[in-house]
């Protein structure tokens, strides 16, 4: 089981200007972004959730998305645990007129990227940030671009799970209701 964005808390330094709702906003469409492409692909979540955390003193929001099961090619493992998040964040910032190299820098989810790598690592594929790939690996120049390419086309459902999220009682779906809202059918 992985549970994808398990870091520091949305209350570091460069966020203390963010009004809550838009932090809210940003971690639901991150991970409505995580669910959908994962759930597209065949992965099994179990829960997705924005919510509190306190880490070493310090309170502040996170967002988190755990898989039961996960399957597909590399390639799938690379966009949906460590791009799919980033890109989803990045579209909504543009849909809403607030994109600027300053909020892109906020969405910049360098845990989700890292947590991809070392799954990749474990089973020894290589990842270039940059074309060309290493033989049999990935450069991670495309899995951004392949992950933007998929947010932008299933939109509408990204948009649908984030917006469900937010409206939960606890900010919290399960896999089953995400796969509903999204009008994705799991195995």
């Amino acid at each position: 089981m992985y549970e994808l964005d398990h870091h520091t808390p949305y209350r570091h330094a460069r966020y203390e200007f963010t009004p809550l709702p838009l932090i809210q906003r940003g971690l639901a469409f991150h991970e409505a972004g995580h669910t959908v492409l994962g759930q597209l692909v065949g992965f099994t979540c179990e829960r997705v959730r924005v919510r509190t955390i306190t880490r070493d003193g310090v309170t502040g929001w996170t967002g988190a998305t755990t898989w039961a099961r996960s399957f597909g090619t590399y390639l799938d493992v690379a966009v949906v645990c460590g791009a799919a998040g980033q890109a989803a964040d990045l579209h909504q910032l543009a849909e809403a007129g607030r994109l600027t190299p300053e909020t892109a820098r906020l969405c910049e989810a360098d845990h989700d990227k890292q947590m991809a790598l070392s799954i990749l690592a474990a089973e020894g594929i290589q990842v270039s940030d940059t074309n060309p790939a290493p033989d049999s690996g990935l450069a991670w120049d495309h899995v951004m671009a392949t992950a933007q390419h998929i947010v932008d086309r299933e939109w509408d459902r990204i948009t649908a799970v984030a917006e469900a999220l937010l409206a939960a009682p606890d900010f919290t779906l399960t896999g089953t209701q995400a796969a509903q809202i999204a009008g994705i059918t799991t195995a």
